[in-house]
């Protein structure tokens, strides 16, 4: 294996060991809700951003993100991870659904952060540093994505953090499922946001 690739594999260990803290104090500074919210931010400017940029580069990143002619079997591809977020709703204690204007906000705007951060980093990344490896490329990027959602749920007294792991994986499993079927990112993210718009709201 190359370095960035090197990088790449053991990465995932270093964004849960840097991510759990960052959660946690920020919860205990500013609350459970906001402290959330909040710790999102690093991980999207560090994690999703700049680690995504550095280890594939702006140009190939600017290629895979490019918006792509919407057909009939990505219709159906698709509709899979609605229709699982949709199911995913019914699982107790995953409710999250409130009319505070102010949790509106921070969910739509993680909702959509998420959708497009995550989808660089977990899918993005493992695509174009491991295209012919699918062992990497897909089971190890998607259970390291289920596991990740542990420093998040972390700081959530009213979620089950073992069903948002297990959810997490098998959503990020069929991610990566559709990315590669399709060579691009775009459907992951449109997948990925409406997705997590359903589980939101």
């Amino acid at each position: 294996m190359k370095g960035k690739q090197i990088i790449g594999v053991i990465a995932p260990l270093g964004i849960i060991l840097t991510m759990v803290p960052v959660f946690q104090y920020l919860a205990k500074e500013f609350g459970e809700t906001l402290g959330w919210y909040l710790g999102f931010f690093p991980y999207w400017l560090i994690w999703c951003g700049l680690f995504p940029l550095w280890l594939i580069g702006k140009q190939r990143l600017r290629e895979i993100i490019r918006p792509q002619r919407l057909e009939p079997k990505i219709v159906l591809l698709l509709a899979v991870p609605i229709v699982g977020a949709a199911a995913y709703k019914v699982v107790p204690g995953l409710n999250f659904a409130q009319t505070d204007p102010w949790y509106i906000v921070m969910m739509v705007s993680s909702v959509f952060g998420n959708g497009f951060f995550e989808e660089v980093l977990w899918r993005g990344v493992y695509m174009e540093l491991f295209p012919k490896n699918l062992f990497i490329r897909i089971f190890w990027a998607s259970i390291w994505f289920a596991l990740w959602h542990y420093a998040p749920g972390s700081v959530s007294s009213d979620g089950n953090v073992i069903a948002l792991i297990m959810g997490s994986g098998f959503f990020g499993f069929y991610l990566s499922f559709l990315v590669k079927k399709t060579n691009t990112i775009w459907w992951s993210i449109v997948g990925h946001t409406f997705g997590g718009m359903i589980m939101a709201f």
